[in-house]
Formats: C-alpha cells, structure tokens, sequence
C-alpha cells in the first residue's frame, strides 16, 4: 500500500510541474510581443508606417521606470501617467480616431493571480 501511495504522490507532482511548466503566466519575449501586437493590429487594416509607428509606441514602456521598488499607490499612479503618454503618442503618430482604434484593439492586463494588479 505504501509503494502505491508513493507512486501516485509521484505521479501527482510531475503532473502538476508539467501543468505549471505550460502556464499562461509566461513572459513573452520581445519579439513575441511585438508579433502577438502586429497579428491584433492586422484587423485595422494600417500601412506598414502606421503598423511600425503603434508597435513602436506599444512596445516602449521605458517611460514606466522600475515598479518593483514602488508601492501598489505608485504603481497604479505611473500606470495612469504612462497610459496617457502613450495614448497622446498614438494620437500624434496615428490621428485620434485611429488611435483609439489601436488602443480598443489590444487586450488590457485584468487583475494578476495572488491579488496584485487590477482595479479598483
């Protein structure tokens, strides 16, 4: 009885380590993102410049400075700051009405597992 209690303990753990391995939680790298906002930004049919011009402006978060060392306050505070650079920097590149087609378009960062991030 002890072998097959050991056995299904073992089983359960590399289950759920491969479970883990697998998990959305996976930063992407660069060239990840910048493909995954290029394909959801197929759908506005922008030129090439247009498409290069909002990847660019998307991708650019050194404006957000380093979170870590912020507090939740600070944090969502910064969020807010660059949001609205950002979505300025659009409105310059792209006009207003295409700019808020970009921004619609890409999927906002909801509330992160464990409590951290999100709203109100």
């Amino acid at each position: 009885m002890k072998k097959v209690f050991a056995l299904l303990t073992i089983v359960l753990c590399c289950s759920m380590t491969s479970l883990m391995a697998q998990g959305g939680g996976q930063r992407q790298t660069p060239e990840e993102r910048m493909a995954a906002l290029k394909e959801q930004l197929k759908p506005l049919n922008l030129s090439a410049v247009q498409q290069d011009s909002a990847v660019a402006i998307l991708m650019d978060r050194s404006a957000m400075g380093n979170m870590r060392d912020m507090t939740p306050e600070q944090r969502q505070d910064a969020m807010k700051t660059y949001t609205e650079a950002r979505n300025k920097r659009l409105e310059k590149a792209l006009g207003v009405d295409l700019a808020k087609k970009v921004v619609e378009s890409i999927p906002q960062r909801g509330p992160r597992p464990g409590g951290g991030g999100g709203g109100k």
